[in-house]
């Protein structure tokens, strides 16, 4: 197996911050480039789109800080680094990401932020595990 391209899910959680930080090691030692993707989770039931887009809005503007850490970090590292914001349910979007992108490895945690802050993670784990065709490596919290 050639690992050059992986992508890392991630929303912020300690377990997803410990997937990125094996995805970059990874990196380092197959001369890898990693993608940081982070899904937002459109709302199930919302009285109005607009609701909907300020919803989206801010979770995007959360995620920037953390997206701009993660890239210094792999910079340091020297890892070539990515971040993509997707709209959608968090395992399948994971999986149509690492599909169209001819991703090698998917690098995730196994447990993730509840409520609002709800991306990706915990029970997505084991849907992107069970639904991929890309191999799927999974960091223990």
């Amino acid at each position: 197996m050639n690992i050059r391209k992986i992508l890392t899910a991630f929303d912020g959680s300690a377990s997803s911050q410990k997937a990125f930080r094996a995805a970059v090691d990874l990196a380092v030692n197959l001369k890898a480039k990693v993608t940081i993707l982070t899904v937002v989770r459109v709302p199930d039931f919302s009285p109005s789109m607009d609701e909907v887009e300020e919803t989206i809005d801010e979770a995007e503007k959360h995620y920037q800080p953390f997206l701009r850490e993660l890239l210094e970090y792999g910079q340091k590292n020297g890892v070539e680094l990515s971040t993509v914001i997707k709209r959608g349910h968090p395992a399948e979007t994971i999986i149509k990401y690492a599909t169209d992108n001819g991703i090698d490895l998917i690098v995730m945690g196994t447990r993730g932020l509840g409520g609002f802050k709800k991306m990706v993670i915990g029970s997505i784990a084991q849907k992107v595990v069970s639904y991929s065709n890309t191999p799927v490596m999974v960091i223990r919290e």
